[in-house]
């Protein structure tokens, strides 16, 4: 950003006087005496005489923003007195039709505001007054638009209709000080500019929890089309879309939503992982409906391989060895019960014992990559080494099972040495 000096703009653009009093003034510019030359405008303004001429909101413009740079001005009041220092020069403009003053300069008085109010936001920001940086960040804008509307150009800066750099610091300021309006307001400019990139990746996760908490769905589908285009890898969009079906309750809808999900991103993660929860506790849970559904146990093991595949952890492989050995012992069980010496019983129960070993050697497969695992780290959570206690517990029980009784014995004294 290019800045502007202001002692520079008083010597480019001398001010004529057009009154004693106003030479006067002006002497006191030259001399850098400005709370001197503001105590002289004011007393000028005040005049009658004077109040209805376009020159003294000039110097009233000129003054005040010149002391707002005064290193002994705090900026709290510097913010006031370029607020002012706007109000003076628009005046000026409205007072004067060949507005003669502000055209001879350029209007450079203008782009110093929108600078200098710039970094006034900044200053507060930096000293966590998030308020006062949003309303001089926001009063920048103004300037800003205000250059822009009456078509001002400059040849050492191009003012550009969307500043994202602006607009971002005061959304951020807005939302820094819980000014909620504030931050949805400036946000949606850059959602509605399309702007993206890193640095914009958590404006459309803002405005898609704000429109998904409003309940506003039009505008959610229209931010989050976009978040999606421009962040495909960001699982925020994922788990909203889904907390939203799910607060539906309708569970054909929300498994069918995963599908869909799984389908657009194959080497997605998450989506297949969460997927396999919900099955699992829609299987085996409290509240399970689904516990003597072969099509759901079937799905669920399709759906955490397809997890395990894009896995970089061990969590989809662990939550996959719960299954199958559920599986496994409700497939014993059910050889158990098959009681009776009749052909169609023999030949069901011998059924029910190879897809019972069958089970427990694919469940052996996994686990072994889940103990390989756990294995390997320098040290364990809580929750994980409670996972692989039970996970030791398990193979030992299948291992036993299986007559292996020395390979039983090494994992139990593994699980008793953690």
């Amino acid at each position: 950003m290019t800045k502007i000096s202001i002692a520079l703009l008083f010597l480019l653009f001398s001010i004529s006087a057009s009154s004693q009093s106003l030479d006067d003034i002006n002497t006191m510019m030259e001399k850098k005496q400005f709370k001197e030359a503001k105590a002289g405008i004011d007393k000028h303004i005040a005049d009658p005489k004077n109040s209805g001429k376009a020159d003294g909101y000039y110097f009233k413009g000129r003054i005040y923003n010149a002391l707002s740079y005064d290193k002994a001005t705090p900026p709290v009041e510097a913010y006031d007195l370029k607020l002012q220092s706007f109000e003076a020069f628009k005046k000026n403009q409205e007072m004067d039709a060949k507005d003669l003053r502000l055209k001879v300069e350029g209007y450079k008085s203008y782009l110093d505001l929108y600078y200098g109010l710039y970094d006034l936001g900044a200053t507060f920001y930096n000293d966590k007054t998030f308020d006062k940086a949003f309303n001089a960040f926001s009063n920048a804008l103004t300037v800003k638009d205000y250059i822009l509307k009456k078509d001002y150009s400059f040849a050492d800066a191009k003012i550009y209709p969307l500043d994202t750099s602006l607009v971002l610091n005061a959304a951020i300021s807005a939302m820094q000080s819980k000014n909620d309006e504030g931050a949805v307001e400036n946000y949606k400019k850059l959602t509605d500019g399309n702007v993206s990139g890193e640095a914009y990746m958590e404006v459309y996760e803002y405005m898609v929890d704000h429109y998904s908490k409003k309940g506003d769905a039009d505008n959610l589908k229209i931010v989050l089309d976009k978040a999606k285009m421009y962040y495909p890898k960001n699982e925020f969009w994922t788990s909203l879309e889904l907390d939203n079906v799910r607060k539906k309750g309708d569970e054909a809808l929300l498994f069918a939503k995963y599908e869909e999900m799984m389908a657009a991103n194959p080497t997605n993660f998450i989506v297949p992982y969460n997927y396999g929860i919900e099955l699992f506790n829609s299987i085996y849970g409290k509240d399970a409906k689904h516990s003597s559904d072969d099509a759901y146990k079937t799905k669920l093991t399709t759906i955490l391989k397809a997890a395990i595949a894009n896995d970089k952890g061990i969590d989809a492989t662990v939550l996959l060895t719960k299954h199958l050995y559920n599986m496994s012992s409700d497939l014993s069980i059910a050889s158990n019960l098959a009681k009776g010496t009749t052909p169609e019983v023999v030949k069901k129960r011998a059924n029910l014992v190879a897809q019972t070993g069958k089970q427990m050697d694919e469940f052996l497969v996994y686990a072994v990559q889940a103990s390989t695992y756990f294995d390997a780290q320098p040290t364990l959570k809580p929750a994980q080494k409670g996972s692989y206690q039970e996970l030791l517990t398990n193979m030992s029980e299948i291992y036993n099972f299986k007559k292996d009784v020395k390979k039983a014995t090494e994992l139990d004294k593994k699980r008793a040495g953690l």
